[in-house]
């Protein structure tokens, strides 16, 4: 095996020494051609270049002529600038073709030919350049003589310069040969070498490849098994370790380092270091497994607790075991699970079963409450599948058709046949919506039971979807026969309350009328006593008509104030805006008089405008202000203040409201007698008075009245005093 590995290594060397030769030998002679190519090219513009710059010289000439000419002709000295413009570039362009042809011997003899043709040509004409331009030089015979020997010199010159040019394309034809058979050959003499240089490699590959490929393919399953055992303990969160028992060392996976909670190696492997993270109470249970599996012993998971570096408590389950290779080395193969998790599912497992067992009682608890009270309540309940129109019925739905439980299969069809002829269409509307709409209406119809009976049913129901996604109708059913039958009586009630209450109506009217009248005549007879029959009474019977005169004065004033709270009564009329603020001054006009005689002083601010009754806030302003002006102290002007403002219901401790609902807040703060805090409840009683007949005048009614106005616009009224100090009457009424 040793001699083929040798082989194999002096086969590489050799391949490798030749194909840095055979490299070497091709950029030597890429490099030759490369500059044969780049001389071949170089020549080419070199002849390009001579044979442009002929037909520059060329040009240049006749440009010289034509300005000559020009001048001769027409006597313009316009024409010698470009003329001596021209001259200039003929000499320019004879000194660039002397240093282009100077490698080239017979184009240099025909250059220095041409230079002599040209400038003996430039010696005929530049004699005229200066000319007195007075001369008829048609008449003049030298020039023409001149002229002609001019011309025939310019013929000259282009034959020059056409044998120069033949040269030169004689050149560029071997040049061009040249280049083209050197570009014909590089790609051949190159791929010849790359042909050769790819047969040594492919060689090479084929040699290389045999010992390679054995390699390889230990290489992929090893690199496999290893990236599988790698992501293996990472998924299953475990980590493997071996244990040597002949040098005594320890080596951790990455991931078993991760289970302790720090980065992969980055400590030392040793049984001191780990039992620094075991739990106190369980290094003495990894100790003795460890003892175990050395002295070969079959030992079971063990379980043991852990701290984390970050000081998390995690449960590991481990097992190990002791193998001896043929050498008789002794290894200890181990394998460490974190079963935190697991553990955690099993223990919420046995609390959810706990759980599971306990809301099962409580639902079976639940349903037999719901049957007792489906029993007490009078009621039953269904369900509606809409995809099998089938009907489940309760216990006591069965009970209320007259029939014992399930004592049939609950069917639509089934069901119509207890309703009552007469009500069976808003059953089956109803029905029908239901299918249609996925709504039912809450809906009264009668149904006959099994005895015969007749009674009244109320049905609501509501659609919903169950936990297996079937679309179905949960309805109720309640026996309402009763309740229907008190809402009977309680009609017959309301229609002799509504004829009591006309009864007092008519009371009213009699006191207001055929009372008030036998007591007008008293008072008459009174008045015409005192007139004319005075002088022939005692006094005792003066004193006893005046007590008569005062008691009619009361009797008068008490029928008034009956007949005021009764209108008071909650009227059917709409309310309407009013504005308070002309209710106060009407009110305050009504009461000049008693505040003029007073001295009373009113303070008040802007007041708003509510939805009320006009007539009754009158009533209710001014038996407040008239109340205030009454019980005043005696030597002591009275003062009221009247103000406002608006209050949301949960905030103010008076009222019993938690919502946020908004109040105009009044108050009506006098400086009056005041009372004792405990009466406060008992002066808006009809009829009740706290001071005698003498004290103060009254009848008892006027505060009634305020608070049956005050409860006819969905208000509060309430009164806080003190004895000696005044009296605040706060009322709140709806913003």
């Amino acid at each position: 095996m040793k001699d083929n590995k040798y082989k194999s290594s002096i086969y590489h060397k050799i391949i490798f020494a030749i194909s840095l030769i055979v490299l070497l030998f091709i950029g030597v002679i890429t490099v030759k051609h490369i500059n044969n190519i780049s001389d071949s090219s170089r020549l080419l513009m070199h002849t390009y270049e001579v044979n442009l710059e002929l037909e520059h010289l060329f040009s240049y000439i006749k440009d010289s002529e034509n300005s000559m000419r020009g001048y001769l002709i027409s006597k313009d000295t316009l024409y010698l600038k470009p003329y001596r413009t021209a001259t200039k570039n003929v000499n320019n362009s004879f000194l660039l073709l002397n240093n282009l042809t100077k490698d080239n011997p017979i184009q240099q003899k025909n250059l220095e030919s041409l230079y002599g043709i040209v400038n003996k040509r430039y010696e005929y004409i530049s004699n005229y350049a200066d000319a007195n331009h007075s001369i008829d030089l048609t008449k003049d015979n030298h020039f023409k003589k001149n002229f002609r020997e001019s011309s025939t010199l310019l013929v000259e010159i282009r034959n020059k310069l056409n044998e120069m040019v033949a040269l030169e394309e004689l050149f560029l034809k071997e040049r061009n040969k040249l280049y083209q058979s050197q570009i014909y050959l590089t790609p051949i003499l190159t791929l010849s070498i790359l042909f050769l240089t790819l047969m040594v490699l492919v060689f090479a590959y084929y040699q290389t490849n045999k010992d390679v490929e054995k390699l390889q393919a230990a290489n992929i399953k090893l690199s496999k098994s290893q990236f599988l055992s790698y992501q293996a303990e990472i998924l299953s969160e475990f980590g493997t370790w071996e244990w040597n028992l002949n040098n005594n060392s320890l080596s951790f996976s990455d991931n078993l380092y991760r289970i302790l909670g720090v980065e992969p190696q980055s400590f030392e492997a040793s049984e001191e270091s780990f039992l620094k993270f075991v739990h106190p109470e369980d290094i003495e249970v990894v100790k003795d497994t460890n003892k175990k599996i050395v002295n070969q012993e079959e030992v079971p998971y063990t379980y043991f607790r852990i701290i984390k570096a970050d000081g998390t408590p995690r449960l590991l389950r481990a097992t190990g075991k002791l193998f001896t290779d043929r050498l008789g080395n002794q290894t200890v193969l181990g394998v460490t699970e974190d079963i935190t998790v697991e553990n955690d599912k099993t223990e919420l497992l046995k609390s959810n079963y706990e759980d599971l067992i306990k809301a099962n009682n409580h639902l079976k608890i639940f349903e037999e409450s719901s049957k007792q009270a489906e029993i007490l309540g009078k009621y039953g309940s269904w369900v509606l599948n809409y995809d099998t129109l089938e009907f489940t019925y309760s216990d006591n739905r069965f009970r209320l058709l007259g029939f014992e439980p399930q004592a049939f299969k609950p069917s639509i069809e089934k069901f119509v046949e207890f309703v009552h002829p007469e009500d069976k269409h808003i059953v089956i509307n109803a029905l029908d919506k239901a299918q249609k709409e996925k709504k039912f209406p809450t809906i009264n119809y009668r149904i006959i039971r099994k005895d015969g009976k007749i009674r009244r049913f109320r049905t609501n129901a509501t659609s919903f979807i169950d936990f297996l996604g079937a679309k179905c109708m949960i309805g109720t059913t309640q026996d309402v026969t009763v309740d229907y039958n008190k809402s009977l009586q309680l009609k017959a009630r309301n229609k002799e309350l509504e004829q009591k209450i006309n009864e007092l109506n008519e009371f009213n009217h009699v006191a207001s009328h055929d009372l008030q009248e036998p007591l007008r005549k008293i008072q008459t007879f009174i008045s015409r006593i005192n007139d004319k029959e005075t002088n022939n009474l005692s006094d005792f019977g003066k004193e006893y008509l005046s007590r008569i005169e005062s008691a009619s004065v009361r009797m008068r004033v008490l029928i008034n104030d009956l007949l005021q709270y009764s209108r008071t009564n909650k009227s059917e009329n709409k309310l309407e805006k009013v504005d308070l603020n002309i209710v106060l001054q009407d009110s305050l006009t009504e009461l000049s008089q008693k505040i003029e005689d007073t001295q009373a002083r009113i303070h008040y601010t802007d007041l708003p405008e509510i939805n009320g009754l006009q007539f009754q806030m009158q009533q209710l302003f001014y038996n407040l202000l008239s109340n205030s002006l009454k019980y005043a102290k005696e030597q002591v002007i009275p003062e009221v203040s009247i103000s406002y403002t608006e209050v949301m219901a949960k905030t103010e401790l008076l009222l019993k409201e938690k919502q946020n609902k908004k109040y105009y807040k009044f108050e009506f703060t006098d400086n009056g007698i005041g009372f004792e805090q405990e009466h406060a409840e008992k002066i808006f009683l009809l009829f009740n008075r706290l001071h005698g007949k003498t004290e103060y005048q009254g009848t008892g009614v006027g505060l009634a009245i305020c608070k049956k106005i005050i409860e006819n616009h969905n208000g509060f009224i309430f009164a806080t005093s003190e004895p000696e100090v005044g009296t605040t009457f706060t009322f709140y009424i709806p913003a």
